[in-house]
């Protein structure tokens, strides 16, 4: 895409972001979360954290040390489905360690942020084909397991719980400091974060944005999918569609190639014997790049300032030549504000950790 195509982009997710913060609804959710004025646990407290979502689960006892986090024991394994609340319950109190009293639950499902307390909880939306949570569905989930701790065990636990995209942001006041932190999810799917100031943490839901015209690979991937309208723009970026992008348009351009079944792929096809092939591989990780970038130099046109990106994404950090292409684009969009993008070791855990430390 030409450079003025991507400001114009820029400028319409600019105004998007600027309507939802004042209220206006728009394309982009903009999830406000009211994040603790008050550490939950003391210098030296013994804490825990668990990271609920996609097929591995994990674990961790932390401890609270000034200013900073140490992993105490750190856990990993496979996942059940969790087709009810007492799945849930069952399978997070089986994890609980004897002597915690404080956890904070990383939890990758859609949830509304409430607060409660002064502690950060979250209203189970809905749960997904393998996860349908039957019984959690419009309850809070850090009050359930709360719940169920005492009436089955007789222990009062408090449970902080925030979504995957808001935990990995707050990953980042490891290092830093609120008022330049914003965070990036740039892989199978897409979505980011950002602050509004110091107890106000917003995720955007940035897929969802629609004010641009969809490529038509876009807009048959959309028009054929199982939710049509839906996360446009995320169609258009992110690695669960890639594939399909490729797909539709060498069969357009009557390259001869079979059908590619994973976005990954795209890193090896742009180096294929085949000039088409590989201009074709190089040209949609470029359109994926400069769509991503256009949000990374949109939310720091928004929020006036500097800003430290925490990326994660396998997109994003592997892509070929995916990150060069959107740290030159985002300079060339949006020269006033410098963007640096780091990678913040269990930030899982470490963002979980935040919310009640």
């Amino acid at each position: 895409m030409q450079l003025d195509e991507l400001k114009a982009i820029k400028t319409a997710f600019v105004k998007e972001l600027e309507l939802a913060a004042a209220g206006t609804r728009t394309s982009l959710p903009f999830i406000q979360h009211t994040l603790s004025a008050n550490s939950l646990v003391a210098t030296n407290d013994i804490f825990q954290t668990l990271v609920v979502g996609g097929s591995i689960f994990q674990k961790a006892t932390m401890q609270k040390v000034d200013d900073n986090i140490k992993i105490l024991m750190h856990a990993s394994g496979e996942q059940p489905a969790f087709l009810s609340k007492q799945t849930l319950l069952e399978f997070v109190a089986s994890h609980i360690e004897p002597e915690v009293k404080v956890i904070a639950l990383n939890f990758a499902y859609p949830l509304t942020p409430i607060a409660r307390n002064d502690i950060l909880d979250g209203t189970l939306q809905n749960g997904s084909k393998e996860n349908t949570f039957e019984g959690l569905v419009g309850q809070n989930v850090g009050e359930e397991i709360e719940r169920y701790m005492k009436e089955m065990y007789g222990r009062d636990i408090r449970v902080a719980v925030a979504n995957d995209t808001i935990c990995l942001m707050l990953s980042g006041l490891i290092h830093h400091t609120w008022d330049h932190l914003a965070a990036g999810i740039v892989g199978t799917g897409l979505n980011f974060a950002l602050f509004l100031d110091q107890h106000t943490a917003v995720n955007i839901e940035s897929g969802s944005f629609n004010k641009f015209t969809q490529s038509a690979a876009g807009l048959d991937i959309d028009t054929h999918s199982a939710v049509p309208g839906d996360a446009i723009f995320e169609k258009e970026i992110s690695g669960a569609y890639l594939f399909r992008h490729f797909n539709y348009l060498a069969q357009k351009r009557g390259i001869k190639i079979d059908a590619i079944a994973s976005s990954k792929q795209l890193d090896y096809l742009v180096s294929a014997p085949s000039p088409d092939v590989a201009q074709l591989a190089q040209e949609i990780l470029n359109y994926s790049a400069s769509l991503s970038a256009v949000q990374v130099a949109g939310i720091m046109e928004f929020c006036r300032r500097d800003i430290v990106f925490i990326m994660q994404g396998s997109l994003y950090w592997k892509g070929y030549k995916y990150k060069e292409t959107i740290e030159k684009l985002v300079i060339e969009m949006c020269p006033q504000y410098s963007a640096s993008y780091e990678n913040v070791l269990h930030s899982d855990l470490m963002g979980a950790a935040k919310l009640v430390a």
